[in-house]
Protein backbone atom coordinates (compact mmCIF):
# COMPACT_ATOMS: atom_id res chain seq x y z
CA UNK A 1 0.00 0.00 0.00
CA UNK A 2 1.45 3.44 -1.02
CA UNK A 3 2.06 6.08 2.07
CA UNK A 4 -0.93 8.29 0.73
CA UNK A 5 -3.84 5.49 -0.07
CA UNK A 6 -3.88 5.41 3.98
CA UNK A 7 -5.86 8.03 5.00
CA UNK A 8 -9.00 7.18 2.72
CA UNK A 9 -8.69 3.33 3.11
CA UNK A 10 -8.28 4.13 6.94
CA UNK A 11 -11.45 6.51 7.40
CA UNK A 12 -13.28 3.87 4.96
CA UNK A 13 -12.57 1.03 6.95
CA UNK A 14 -12.83 2.68 10.33
CA UNK A 15 -16.29 3.86 9.78
CA UNK A 16 -17.52 0.16 9.01
CA UNK A 17 -16.29 -0.83 12.44
CA UNK A 18 -18.11 1.30 14.17
CA UNK A 19 -16.04 4.48 14.39
CA UNK A 20 -18.16 7.94 14.77
CA UNK A 21 -15.29 10.11 13.73
CA UNK A 22 -12.03 9.83 12.35
CA UNK A 23 -8.98 11.94 10.85
CA UNK A 24 -6.01 10.02 9.17
CA UNK A 25 -2.83 11.83 8.34
CA UNK A 26 0.25 10.68 6.26
CA UNK A 27 2.83 12.48 5.27
CA UNK A 28 6.82 12.69 3.88
CA UNK A 29 9.32 14.72 5.09
CA UNK A 30 12.92 15.56 4.29
CA UNK A 31 15.56 17.89 5.43
CA UNK A 32 18.86 19.06 5.42
CA UNK A 33 21.19 20.27 8.39
CA UNK A 34 24.74 21.69 8.74
CA UNK A 35 25.83 22.74 12.35
CA UNK A 36 29.07 24.46 12.63
CA UNK A 37 31.39 24.72 15.81
CA UNK A 38 34.31 27.08 16.50
CA UNK A 39 33.90 29.17 12.95
CA UNK A 40 33.87 25.44 10.83
CA UNK A 41 31.05 23.55 9.63
CA UNK A 42 31.36 20.76 11.91
CA UNK A 43 28.36 18.04 11.09
CA UNK A 44 26.18 17.77 7.94
CA UNK A 45 23.18 15.34 7.70
CA UNK A 46 20.18 14.83 5.83
CA UNK A 47 16.70 13.22 6.84
CA UNK A 48 13.79 11.81 5.22
CA UNK A 49 10.52 10.44 7.29
CA UNK A 50 7.44 8.64 6.25
CA UNK A 51 4.46 9.06 8.86
CA UNK A 52 1.18 8.01 8.89
CA UNK A 53 -1.56 8.22 11.80
CA UNK A 54 -5.26 7.82 13.40
CA UNK A 55 -7.57 9.32 15.52
CA UNK A 56 -11.25 8.04 16.07
CA UNK A 57 -13.45 8.31 18.39
CA UNK A 58 -15.67 5.32 19.38
CA UNK A 59 -18.98 5.55 21.16
CA UNK A 60 -17.42 8.82 22.74
CA UNK A 61 -14.06 6.83 23.60
CA UNK A 62 -11.04 8.54 21.88
CA UNK A 63 -8.17 6.93 20.99
CA UNK A 64 -5.22 7.40 18.38
CA UNK A 65 -2.18 5.91 17.40
CA UNK A 66 0.60 5.66 14.66
CA UNK A 67 0.83 3.04 11.68
CA UNK A 68 4.32 1.52 11.44
CA UNK A 69 3.87 -0.07 8.30
CA UNK A 70 1.91 0.79 5.25
CA UNK A 71 0.40 -2.30 4.68
CA UNK A 72 -3.55 -3.05 4.36
CA UNK A 73 -2.88 -5.94 6.63
CA UNK A 74 -1.46 -2.89 9.29
CA UNK A 75 -3.77 -0.75 8.73
CA UNK A 76 -6.68 -2.83 9.86
CA UNK A 77 -4.68 -4.43 12.73
CA UNK A 78 -4.13 -0.73 13.90
CA UNK A 79 -7.69 -0.30 13.50
CA UNK A 80 -9.13 -2.93 15.28
CA UNK A 81 -6.73 -2.44 18.09
CA UNK A 82 -7.95 1.18 18.76
CA UNK A 83 -11.55 -0.29 18.63
CA UNK A 84 -10.93 -2.79 21.23
CA UNK A 85 -9.15 -0.51 23.39
CA UNK A 86 -11.97 2.07 23.00
CA UNK A 87 -14.61 -0.20 24.06
CA UNK A 88 -11.87 -0.36 26.99
CA UNK A 89 -12.48 3.38 28.04
CA UNK A 90 -14.93 5.40 29.61
CA UNK A 91 -16.88 7.48 27.70
CA UNK A 92 -15.04 11.59 26.85
CA UNK A 93 -18.59 13.01 27.39
CA UNK A 94 -17.08 16.32 26.53
CA UNK A 95 -16.37 15.34 22.83
CA UNK A 96 -18.93 16.26 20.57
CA UNK A 97 -17.21 15.18 17.69
CA UNK A 98 -15.44 16.90 14.62
CA UNK A 99 -16.03 19.74 12.55
CA UNK A 100 -17.03 19.94 9.09
CA UNK A 101 -13.98 19.39 6.45
CA UNK A 102 -13.61 20.59 2.39
CA UNK A 103 -11.28 19.48 -0.24
CA UNK A 104 -10.11 22.94 -0.97
CA UNK A 105 -9.43 25.73 1.27
CA UNK A 106 -7.99 29.16 0.74
CA UNK A 107 -4.36 29.29 -0.06
CA UNK A 108 -1.65 31.03 2.12
CA UNK A 109 1.04 33.31 0.39
CA UNK A 110 4.36 32.22 1.18
CA UNK A 111 3.89 28.28 2.52
CA UNK A 112 5.55 26.69 -0.10
CA UNK A 113 8.88 27.87 -2.25
CA UNK A 114 9.86 25.31 -5.01
CA UNK A 115 13.99 26.77 -4.43
CA UNK A 116 14.03 24.95 -1.32
CA UNK A 117 13.38 21.20 -2.99
CA UNK A 118 16.77 20.33 -4.16
CA UNK A 119 18.66 23.10 -1.96
CA UNK A 120 22.45 22.99 -2.38
CA UNK A 121 23.67 25.62 -0.89
CA UNK A 122 23.69 24.77 2.55
CA UNK A 123 27.31 25.25 3.30
CA UNK A 124 27.44 28.71 1.28
CA UNK A 125 24.97 30.37 3.50
CA UNK A 126 26.55 29.06 7.06
CA UNK A 127 29.99 30.47 5.95
CA UNK A 128 28.16 33.89 4.79
CA UNK A 129 26.67 33.84 8.11
CA UNK A 130 30.24 32.62 9.93
CA UNK A 131 32.42 35.47 8.07
CA UNK A 132 29.79 37.99 8.66
CA UNK A 133 30.16 37.34 12.36
CA UNK A 134 33.95 37.62 12.51
CA UNK A 135 33.90 40.32 10.42
CA UNK A 136 31.82 42.50 12.92
CA UNK A 137 33.85 41.50 15.92
CA UNK A 138 33.18 38.03 17.12
CA UNK A 139 36.01 35.43 17.63
CA UNK A 140 34.24 31.96 17.50
CA UNK A 141 31.01 31.29 16.01
CA UNK A 142 28.64 28.51 16.35
CA UNK A 143 24.85 27.21 15.17
CA UNK A 144 22.86 25.40 13.38
CA UNK A 145 21.09 25.61 9.52
CA UNK A 146 18.32 23.50 8.73
CA UNK A 147 16.16 23.58 5.66
CA UNK A 148 13.14 21.15 5.20
CA UNK A 149 10.04 20.24 2.61
CA UNK A 150 6.95 18.56 3.87
CA UNK A 151 4.01 16.74 2.51
CA UNK A 152 1.19 15.52 4.29
CA UNK A 153 -2.61 14.35 2.96
CA UNK A 154 -5.47 14.21 5.78
CA UNK A 155 -8.59 13.30 5.35
CA UNK A 156 -11.34 13.34 8.08
CA UNK A 157 -15.11 11.39 8.26
CA UNK A 158 -16.46 14.80 8.19
CA UNK A 159 -15.27 15.80 4.64
CA UNK A 160 -11.68 17.14 4.88
CA UNK A 161 -9.51 15.75 1.76
CA UNK A 162 -6.35 17.66 1.72
CA UNK A 163 -3.09 17.56 0.61
CA UNK A 164 -0.68 20.68 1.53
CA UNK A 165 3.33 21.28 0.77
CA UNK A 166 5.91 23.45 2.66
CA UNK A 167 8.93 24.38 2.80
CA UNK A 168 11.10 26.20 5.85
CA UNK A 169 14.64 27.26 6.10
CA UNK A 170 16.58 28.37 9.25
CA UNK A 171 19.29 30.10 11.45
CA UNK A 172 20.29 29.79 14.85
CA UNK A 173 23.59 31.96 14.99
CA UNK A 174 25.81 32.41 18.60
CA UNK A 175 28.62 34.47 18.46
CA UNK A 176 31.47 35.24 21.07
CA UNK A 177 33.41 37.87 21.28
CA UNK A 178 35.25 36.63 24.68
CA UNK A 179 33.92 34.32 27.48
CA UNK A 180 31.64 36.56 28.82
CA UNK A 181 30.13 38.74 25.65
CA UNK A 182 28.24 37.12 23.19
CA UNK A 183 25.41 37.62 20.87
CA UNK A 184 22.70 35.13 19.81
CA UNK A 185 20.36 35.67 16.92
CA UNK A 186 17.98 33.88 14.52
CA UNK A 187 16.25 33.90 11.22
CA UNK A 188 13.72 31.82 9.79
CA UNK A 189 11.04 31.33 6.77
CA UNK A 190 8.84 29.48 4.61
CA UNK A 191 11.31 30.94 1.38
CA UNK A 192 14.42 31.86 0.66
CA UNK A 193 13.87 35.33 -0.83
CA UNK A 194 14.84 38.06 1.44
CA UNK A 195 16.25 34.92 3.85
CA UNK A 196 20.22 36.58 4.44
CA UNK A 197 22.32 34.69 6.95
CA UNK A 198 24.84 36.85 6.49
CA UNK A 199 22.84 39.22 8.25
CA UNK A 200 22.44 37.31 11.11
CA UNK A 201 26.05 36.51 11.69
CA UNK A 202 26.95 40.46 11.43
CA UNK A 203 23.92 41.12 13.87
CA UNK A 204 25.16 38.21 16.34
CA UNK A 205 28.89 39.67 15.83
CA UNK A 206 28.05 43.75 16.30
CA UNK A 207 26.25 43.12 19.74
CA UNK A 208 28.63 40.27 20.94
CA UNK A 209 31.67 42.61 20.00
CA UNK A 210 29.95 45.38 22.38
CA UNK A 211 29.29 43.71 25.19
CA UNK A 212 32.74 42.97 26.01
CA UNK A 213 34.20 43.68 29.69
CA UNK A 214 30.58 43.09 30.94
CA UNK A 215 30.15 44.31 34.43
CA UNK A 216 27.79 43.87 37.15
CA UNK A 217 24.94 46.03 38.45
CA UNK A 218 22.90 46.50 41.47
CA UNK A 219 19.50 44.66 42.29
CA UNK A 220 16.03 46.78 42.21
CA UNK A 221 13.81 48.03 39.67
CA UNK A 222 14.57 48.93 36.26
CA UNK A 223 12.73 49.56 33.01
CA UNK A 224 13.69 46.54 30.36
CA UNK A 225 14.23 46.92 26.71
CA UNK A 226 13.20 43.70 25.37
CA UNK A 227 14.63 42.54 21.58
CA UNK A 228 12.52 40.26 19.59
CA UNK A 229 14.69 36.95 20.59
CA UNK A 230 13.37 37.18 24.73
CA UNK A 231 9.76 38.55 23.65
CA UNK A 232 9.64 35.55 21.64
CA UNK A 233 10.30 33.29 24.92
CA UNK A 234 8.08 35.48 26.84
CA UNK A 235 4.95 36.40 25.49
CA UNK A 236 4.77 33.51 23.18
CA UNK A 237 3.25 31.30 26.10
CA UNK A 238 0.46 33.88 25.96
CA UNK A 239 -0.79 31.84 23.32
CA UNK A 240 -1.05 28.77 25.28
CA UNK A 241 -2.41 30.23 28.23
CA UNK A 242 -5.26 31.17 26.34
CA UNK A 243 -5.82 27.47 24.59
CA UNK A 244 -9.27 26.83 26.85
CA UNK A 245 -7.23 23.58 27.45
CA UNK A 246 -5.07 25.59 29.61
CA UNK A 247 -7.59 26.98 31.52
CA UNK A 248 -9.36 23.81 32.38
CA UNK A 249 -5.87 22.10 33.44
CA UNK A 250 -5.01 24.76 35.52
CA UNK A 251 -2.04 26.42 33.89
CA UNK A 252 -3.56 29.28 32.71
CA UNK A 253 -3.00 33.09 33.94
CA UNK A 254 -5.90 34.13 31.74
CA UNK A 255 -8.88 33.97 34.03
CA UNK A 256 -11.73 35.00 32.12
CA UNK A 257 -12.74 37.15 28.60
CA UNK A 258 -12.60 40.86 29.59
CA UNK A 259 -9.40 40.57 32.02
CA UNK A 260 -7.25 43.33 31.86
CA UNK A 261 -3.92 41.38 31.32
CA UNK A 262 -1.58 44.49 29.81
CA UNK A 263 -1.06 47.47 28.95
CA UNK A 264 -3.18 49.74 26.50
CA UNK A 265 -0.18 49.42 23.78
CA UNK A 266 -0.37 45.43 23.47
CA UNK A 267 -2.20 44.27 20.95
CA UNK A 268 -1.96 40.69 20.11
CA UNK A 269 -3.72 38.20 17.72
CA UNK A 270 -3.43 34.07 16.90
CA UNK A 271 -2.88 34.00 13.60
CA UNK A 272 -3.30 31.39 11.89
CA UNK A 273 -3.34 32.19 8.14
CA UNK A 274 -0.80 34.62 8.34
CA UNK A 275 0.91 35.12 4.62
CA UNK A 276 4.47 33.69 5.48
CA UNK A 277 3.78 32.32 8.53
CA UNK A 278 6.04 29.76 10.03
CA UNK A 279 3.00 28.12 11.90
CA UNK A 280 0.60 29.04 8.98
CA UNK A 281 -1.98 26.31 8.12
CA UNK A 282 -5.02 26.15 5.78
CA UNK A 283 -6.78 24.41 7.96
CA UNK A 284 -6.63 23.06 11.62
CA UNK A 285 -6.15 19.27 12.78
CA UNK A 286 -10.24 18.35 12.09
CA UNK A 287 -10.71 20.52 8.83
CA UNK A 288 -12.08 24.15 10.49
CA UNK A 289 -10.63 26.77 8.12
CA UNK A 290 -8.01 28.93 9.53
CA UNK A 291 -8.38 32.39 10.73
CA UNK A 292 -6.59 35.50 12.71
CA UNK A 293 -8.16 35.17 16.32
CA UNK A 294 -7.60 38.72 18.48
CA UNK A 295 -6.14 37.43 22.04
CA UNK A 296 -5.93 40.39 23.23
CA UNK A 297 -6.84 44.38 22.60
CA UNK A 298 -5.25 47.50 24.02
CA UNK A 299 -4.97 45.19 26.96
CA UNK A 300 -7.84 43.58 27.00
CA UNK A 301 -8.07 39.77 26.69
CA UNK A 302 -10.69 39.21 24.40
CA UNK A 303 -10.71 35.30 23.18
CA UNK A 304 -9.92 31.70 24.10
CA UNK A 305 -8.35 29.61 21.40
CA UNK A 306 -11.14 26.62 20.79
CA UNK A 307 -11.65 23.29 18.70
CA UNK A 308 -14.88 22.21 17.61
CA UNK A 309 -15.55 20.24 20.60
CA UNK A 310 -14.47 22.90 23.09
CA UNK A 311 -16.53 25.60 21.37
CA UNK A 312 -19.39 23.59 21.29
CA UNK A 313 -19.02 23.23 25.36
CA UNK A 314 -18.32 26.64 26.32
CA UNK A 315 -20.97 27.41 23.37
CA UNK A 316 -18.13 29.87 21.94
CA UNK A 317 -16.85 30.29 18.27
CA UNK A 318 -14.52 27.67 16.84
CA UNK A 319 -11.13 29.82 16.47
CA UNK A 320 -9.72 26.74 13.76
CA UNK A 321 -7.40 25.93 16.81
CA UNK A 322 -7.68 22.28 16.53
CA UNK A 323 -5.18 20.48 18.28
CA UNK A 324 -7.45 16.93 17.68
CA UNK A 325 -6.67 16.61 21.54
CA UNK A 326 -7.09 20.05 22.85
CA UNK A 327 -6.92 23.47 21.10
CA UNK A 328 -3.34 24.98 20.03
CA UNK A 329 -2.16 27.96 19.26
CA UNK A 330 -0.47 28.79 15.49
CA UNK A 331 1.79 31.77 15.21
CA UNK A 332 1.42 34.70 17.90
CA UNK A 333 1.32 38.05 16.25
CA UNK A 334 2.46 40.99 18.13
CA UNK A 335 0.70 44.26 16.25
CA UNK A 336 3.64 46.45 15.71
CA UNK A 337 4.42 50.35 17.22
CA UNK A 338 6.14 52.98 14.74
CA UNK A 339 8.97 53.71 16.97
CA UNK A 340 12.71 52.09 16.69
CA UNK A 341 14.77 50.94 18.88
CA UNK A 342 17.27 53.86 18.87
CA UNK A 343 14.19 55.74 20.21
CA UNK A 344 13.18 53.62 22.55
CA UNK A 345 16.46 53.86 24.29
CA UNK A 346 16.51 57.36 23.92
CA UNK A 347 13.17 57.49 26.31
CA UNK A 348 14.83 55.38 29.06
CA UNK A 349 16.09 57.08 32.00
CA UNK A 350 17.78 54.01 33.95
CA UNK A 351 17.33 50.49 32.37
CA UNK A 352 18.31 47.62 30.68
CA UNK A 353 18.51 45.97 27.06
CA UNK A 354 17.98 42.29 27.08
CA UNK A 355 18.90 41.07 23.90
CA UNK A 356 18.01 36.91 24.70
CA UNK A 357 17.41 34.63 27.63
CA UNK A 358 17.07 31.46 29.01
CA UNK A 359 16.03 29.04 31.54
CA UNK A 360 12.62 30.72 31.89
CA UNK A 361 10.56 29.15 34.94
CA UNK A 362 7.35 29.35 36.16
CA UNK A 363 6.92 28.90 39.65
CA UNK A 364 3.21 29.26 39.61
CA UNK A 365 1.41 28.76 35.94
CA UNK A 366 -2.22 29.78 37.31
CA UNK A 367 -0.53 33.01 39.00
CA UNK A 368 2.07 33.64 36.47
CA UNK A 369 5.06 33.83 38.63
CA UNK A 370 8.42 33.29 36.79
CA UNK A 371 12.09 33.86 36.52
CA UNK A 372 14.05 34.25 33.38
CA UNK A 373 17.97 35.15 32.82
CA UNK A 374 18.84 36.88 29.80
CA UNK A 375 21.94 35.58 28.27
CA UNK A 376 24.13 36.90 26.03
CA UNK A 377 24.76 40.66 25.19
CA UNK A 378 22.85 42.73 28.30
CA UNK A 379 23.53 46.81 28.21
CA UNK A 380 22.99 49.35 31.25
CA UNK A 381 21.06 52.27 29.79
CA UNK A 382 21.17 55.76 32.03
CA UNK A 383 19.51 58.70 30.38
CA UNK A 384 19.03 57.94 27.08
CA UNK A 385 22.49 56.53 26.23
CA UNK A 386 24.19 52.81 26.61
CA UNK A 387 27.01 53.21 29.46
CA UNK A 388 28.19 49.55 29.19
CA UNK A 389 27.71 45.98 29.32
CA UNK A 390 26.39 43.63 31.62
CA UNK A 391 26.27 40.02 33.63
CA UNK A 392 24.32 37.87 35.68
CA UNK A 393 21.45 39.17 36.27
CA UNK A 394 17.80 37.61 36.71
CA UNK A 395 14.31 38.98 35.83
CA UNK A 396 12.13 37.32 38.85
CA UNK A 397 8.16 38.82 37.80
CA UNK A 398 4.81 38.15 37.37
CA UNK A 399 3.41 37.43 33.04
CA UNK A 400 0.68 40.09 33.82
CA UNK A 401 2.41 42.34 35.39
CA UNK A 402 4.95 42.37 32.79
CA UNK A 403 2.29 43.06 30.06
CA UNK A 404 0.76 46.20 31.96
CA UNK A 405 4.36 47.59 32.26
CA UNK A 406 4.75 47.86 28.77
CA UNK A 407 4.93 51.28 27.37
CA UNK A 408 6.52 51.13 23.95
CA UNK A 409 6.13 48.86 21.78
CA UNK A 410 8.80 49.36 18.71
CA UNK A 411 8.70 48.47 14.80
CA UNK A 412 11.15 46.00 14.27
CA UNK A 413 8.82 42.66 13.58
CA UNK A 414 10.24 39.46 12.65
CA UNK A 415 9.15 36.29 13.77
CA UNK A 416 11.19 33.82 16.43
CA UNK A 417 10.60 30.66 17.91
CA UNK A 418 11.91 30.66 21.30
CA UNK A 419 14.77 27.81 21.39
CA UNK A 420 13.72 27.11 25.05
CA UNK A 421 10.55 27.43 25.81
CA UNK A 422 8.16 25.39 28.28
CA UNK A 423 4.45 24.88 29.07
CA UNK A 424 1.90 26.46 28.56
CA UNK A 425 3.68 27.78 25.30
CA UNK A 426 3.68 25.17 22.30
CA UNK A 427 6.93 26.10 20.83
CA UNK A 428 5.04 28.37 18.37
CA UNK A 429 5.77 30.75 15.92
CA UNK A 430 6.18 34.84 17.65
CA UNK A 431 6.22 37.50 15.60
CA UNK A 432 6.97 40.51 17.06
CA UNK A 433 8.72 43.41 17.52
CA UNK A 434 11.25 44.88 20.57
CA UNK A 435 8.95 46.02 23.53
CA UNK A 436 9.62 48.37 25.98
CA UNK A 437 8.26 47.60 29.70
CA UNK A 438 8.46 49.56 32.99
CA UNK A 439 10.20 48.94 36.28
CA UNK A 440 10.71 45.46 36.26
CA UNK A 441 12.26 43.61 39.03
CA UNK A 442 15.88 42.52 38.55
CA UNK A 443 18.55 40.71 40.87
CA UNK A 444 21.43 38.97 40.60
CA UNK A 445 22.07 35.64 39.16
CA UNK A 446 25.08 35.09 40.77
CA UNK A 447 25.86 35.86 44.13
Amino acid sequence: MKLYDIPTYAVKKAQKLGASDIVVSAGKSKGHQVKFVNNEIAVTKSNYDESAGVFLAYNKRVVSANIKTFTEQEVDRTLAKLIQLAKLLPPKEDFYGLAEGFSKYKKIKGMFDKNILDFDKSTDYVQAAINGALRSGAKRVAGVFDVSYDKSLVVSSKGLNLTEQSTGVSISLRALASKEASGHQVMQSNVLNGFNAEKVGIDAGTVAYRALNPKHTPAGKYDVLFYPLPVSDLLGGVAGAASIASLENGMSYLKKVGQIVGSSKLTMYDWANMPYGVDSYSCDAEGTSSQKTLLIKNGVFKSYLHNYSTSQKYKAKNTGNAGLVEPSPSNTYIVPGRVSVDSMIKQMKKGLVVTNNWYTTFQNYLDGNFSTIPRDAIFYVKDGRIQYPVKDIRITENIINLMKSISVIGKDSVQVTGWGTQPPNFENNVVTPSILCKKLNITKSKN
